[in-house]
């Protein structure tokens, strides 16, 4: 279905893309706290399954953020085909990598920032698609995949370019404020159901 920037739709949205990059903020959030706790007190199965499932979270919500901005600049909120998603989310991937190389390149990056030697010029070519098979896999549907999925090793070589998007988005949709965001009927929400229940 087709849409105008500014109408009911993309207000919508943009509502959707707030709560969905807040979904994914306080999943790394989790997921550095867990990391933290696996790396400082040992490995074990239970501070192993937070970790990951802080993680899966963390994966998830960024990928669904992705499909909500792809609608968002296609105007479009129509399902996408994996392979049309795989190219958008690619290009997502690869705009914050080449932004985070320019800004090292031209002097703008932080002190802190690493070399440019640590960032290739191009994301993995099969990055996009396994970021969905991975989000899939780890958090969406829950099948005899989950078991072999090794999400070790995906966080090994992906984490970085995950990563680098997700502080890109950060910049644009992250809370700005200690004021949170009015998020309609997310925020309206309430376990009190009725001031004023239905008469009998």
């Amino acid at each position: 279905m087709k849409f105008s920037i500014g109408d009911a739709t993309d207000r919508a949205l943009c509502i959707a893309l707030k709560h969905e990059f807040l979904r994914c903020d306080e999943a790394f959030a989790q997921f550095a706290s867990a990391g933290e706790a696996l790396i400082m007190q040992g490995q074990d199965r239970r501070r192993a399954y937070k970790a990951y499932d802080a993680y899966a979270r963390f994966i998830h919500h960024l990928y669904e953020f992705a499909l909500c901005a792809i609608a968002r600049d296609r105007q479009d909120i129509s399902t996408l085909q994996a392979v049309d998603a795989d190219r958008y989310v690619s290009s997502y991937l690869q705009r914050s990598l080449q932004k985070r190389r320019d800004a090292i390149l031209d002097g703008t990056a932080p002190a802190w920032e690493n070399h440019i030697s640590a960032f290739p010029e191009s994301i993995p070519p099969s990055l996009a698609t396994e970021f969905r098979r991975a989000r899939n896999t780890a958090l969406a549907h829950a099948g005899i995949k989950r078991p072999r999925l090794n999400l070790s090793d995906f966080y090994d070589r992906c984490h970085k370019f995950l990563h680098i998007f997700y502080r890109d988005a950060q910049s644009w949709w992250g809370r700005e404020s200690d004021d949170f965001p009015d998020l309609e009927e997310i925020t309206a929400f309430s376990l009190m159901i009725s001031q004023n229940p239905p008469a009998q």
